[in-house]
């Protein structure tokens, strides 16, 4: 075997994979503006509450410095808030950027209606900067919030240090149909136009109730800020998960925060708030964690070459009969259609098994997705046995190691594991370097790939391990109905076998996915939670394109899937135990 493609492939991904990170890095720090710094302390609860603290390193300061404290929502993180973070240090103010419980680096159980606690985690952390910064103001910060953020921040209004402007970005107030919060003086709301959970007739409804003003409009602004009594509306081209990215409601947001914070006027003294450059990062981290994942593909193979022939897990033909171009397409359409419908029945079956407190393990969305694995995995089989027949299906599983006896087939998993344990380990290598907050402060890749620390790093072991069966069963597919041996015009028939066998399990997939997508998000108008499920799937169908390509190669090159199906067994688990709070 030629290593030296391997070789170059690896060289120039891990290129990419670093110079994105580097990009994330320096812009996070303002290009050279701004220092950034991680803490955790414990309020007077004894409750851990960890923050990043970012201040500018430039002169043109305003002394003593106001704060901006920022708010994240549901399975969001004082990381995810970056956007906002970095242009408002930029523009003269201390931020301090709150993991709320449950999410981010903070190990307790979130409680999702629990708004006075984590006021009280976000309010120590405020008061700890005001008091041990020698140049900060004690007194003057604005709290800038997205989606559920503002449950807590509005909290914040009857605490001794109040503050004096919000930015409530992805959340209107709504309690109920006709019924709001007692909304704060000096408010800006901000929504994407396309938010899924809100409509535009929501929120010109809410700053209506909040000015008393039955005509008002978005764009403008009502009252003084001077007097505490201004209220403004602002639409940007965006949904909801995207309004924390949206230049247009970064620029809004930031613009309020200093004209209500620092005073009326000195955005004319101050960086223009639509001169950004977090988008930047948005670019580095989604190249860095992307190029990092792809990367495990030509380590594969350069593992795979040194392993001695012995060690090297078995070799399994492929004895299934091949199937017509046509009819392959509509098996492989009708799996994904049978894996994407119980995913959405399984979500919904999870999601109200949480609500009453039925979870395991204790991560968000993560009991729905472990029925979805098991139920998954037995009906993929019972189809298949309906269209493989009994000999058939016992032929597609013994083309992936399914066969001969537990001993035997113990030993070759044991062997694909050990392959599939250097590509993890250096998946984890870089994950540390990225985001142990002892090594890079703050983290540098997307938290969806976070270093699974606490109950984290169990629980990715823990959906590792129940994702297995369903990656068998998946491979079992993939390589015994859909890749089974055929002879095409024209040679290459291993390469063709491989793109058909992909585009007959995406396709469809793919196609009802975005269609579940956008109607777990229509569902956000009545669970604003359900929101999440759609964009679970999301990184679920992001990660199985990776996984199933890694699949259908170690299928066609070393006749073995075991390493494969552990290696995205392990891809599946840290993206989505990192992306989901824990309970």
């Amino acid at each position: 075997m030629d290593r030296r493609p391997y070789y170059y492939a690896l060289f120039i991904i891990t290129i990419m994979m670093l110079s994105s990170f580097y990009l994330s890095w320096s812009v996070d720090r303002g290009l050279g503006e701004i220092a950034v710094e991680r803490y955790r302390i414990e309020d007077t609860t004894g409750r851990p509450v960890d923050f990043l603290v970012y201040q500018p390193r430039t002169a043109n300061h305003i002394e003593p410095m106001p704060i901006a404290l920022t708010l994240h929502g549901l399975a969001g993180s004082k990381e995810g808030m970056y956007a906002f973070n970095i242009e408002l240090a930029r523009r003269n103010f201390t931020v301090v950027s709150v993991d709320l419980a449950g999410h981010g680096d903070n190990p307790l159980p979130f409680i999702v209606d629990d708004f006075s606690v984590m006021a009280q985690d976000s309010y120590a952390a405020l008061r700890h900067v005001q008091e041990n910064w020698a140049n900060v103001d004690n007194e003057t910060y604005g709290v800038l919030s997205h989606s559920l953020g503002f449950r807590v921040a509005i909290e914040l209004k009857d605490y001794p240090v109040a503050p004096r402007a919000y930015a409530a970005v992805g959340d209107v107030g709504q309690m109920d149909l006709g019924a709001y919060v007692d909304f704060p003086g000096n408010l800006l709301i901000a929504v994407g136009q396309f938010d899924e959970m809100i409509t535009t007739d929501d929120a010109l409804n809410a700053i209506r109730v909040a000015t008393g003003n039955a005509s008002a409009e978005a764009g403008v602004t009502y009252g003084s800020l001077s007097n505490q009594t201004a209220y403004r509306l602002a639409f940007g081209p965006t949904d909801h998960v995207f309004e924390a990215i949206d230049q247009t409601i970064v620029g809004e947001s930031v613009g309020w925060l200093i004209e209500g914070v620092q005073g009326e006027g000195q955005t004319a003294h101050s960086l223009d708030p639509m001169s950004q450059i977090f988008f930047n990062k948005t670019i580095g981290m989604a190249g860095g964690v992307l190029f990092m994942l792809v990367s495990a593909v030509p380590l594969l193979f350069i593992v795979y070459s040194f392993v001695p022939k012995r060690l090297k897990p078995e070799e399994h033909p492929v004895e299934t009969k091949p199937f017509g171009l046509k009819r392959t397409f509509i098996y492989g359409s009708i799996l994904g259609a049978v894996a994407v419908t119980i995913y959405t029945a399984t979500s919904a079956i999870g999601f109200h098994l949480e609500n009453i407190g039925l979870y395991w393990p204790n991560s968000m969305f993560t009991t729905g997705l472990d029925l979805f694995y098991i139920l998954t995995a037995l009906a993929m089989t019972t189809v298949m046995y309906a269209m493989l027949g009994k000999d058939g299906l016992k032929k597609a599983f013994a083309s992936v190691g399914v066969r001969g006896s537990l001993k035997e087939m113990s030993l070759d998993m044991l062997k694909g594991f050990f392959v599939a344990a250097v590509c993890i380990a250096w998946l984890l290598i870089w994950t540390a370097i990225c985001g142990l907050p002892e090594l890079m402060q703050p983290w540098i890749a997307l938290a969806l790939v976070k270093w699974p620390v606490w109950e984290r790093g169990i629980n990715t072991v823990i959906v590792a391990l129940i994702s297995v069966p369903y990656l068998v069963v998946d491979a079992a597919m993939l390589r015994g109905l859909l890749m089974s041996s055929r002879e095409w015009s024209g040679g290459r028939s291993g390469t063709k076998n491989m793109i058909l066998a992909f585009a007959s399990k995406m396709a469809v997939t793919g196609l009802l996915a975005v269609v579940v997508v956008f109607g777990t998000t229509a569902l956000g108008f009545i669970a604003g939670k359900m929101v999440l499920l759609g964009l679970l799937l999301l990184l679920v169908l992001i990660v199985s394109i990776l996984t199933t390509a890694i699949t259908l190669l170690s299928a066609s090159q070393f006749k073995n899937t075991w390493a494969a199906v552990f290696i995205g067994a392990f891809m599946l688990a840290i993206v989505v135990v990192s992306s989901m709070p824990i309970m």
